[in-house]
């Protein structure tokens, strides 16, 4: 992704947070063509995501509107098996914009 708002947000989310892996699920646009709004998935490995998910908002700041959703990996690597989950819907359809090395 190109875009430098998304690329901002990311980055900042790997310096604080290291996380195992984001998704863009989702992006809107402006009739003319501009990044309105964006959604990321956070896959995080252990810890509390509802806190990560907190810390995001709270520390992260970005000039268009953003939606972080916080997943621990054990509970992703679950659902997104479940045909029709929301989670399996981010795998699918969604853009992996990073994942950490092994």
């Amino acid at each position: 992704m190109d875009d430098k708002n998304i690329n901002h947000v990311c980055q900042k989310i790997i310096d604080k947070f290291s996380p195992e892996k984001i998704i863009l699920f989702s992006c809107k646009h402006s009739p003319s063509g501009r990044l309105s709004s964006f959604k990321l998935c956070i896959i995080v490995d252990g810890g509390d995501a509802d806190m990560v998910e907190h810390d995001i908002y709270m520390v992260i700041d970005c000039d268009i509107p953003f939606d972080a959703l916080v997943y621990n990996k054990s509970d992703f690597d679950k659902i997104s098996l479940r045909s029709g989950s929301f989670a399996q819907r981010i795998v699918s359809e969604g853009s992996v914009l990073y994942e950490k090395q092994k």
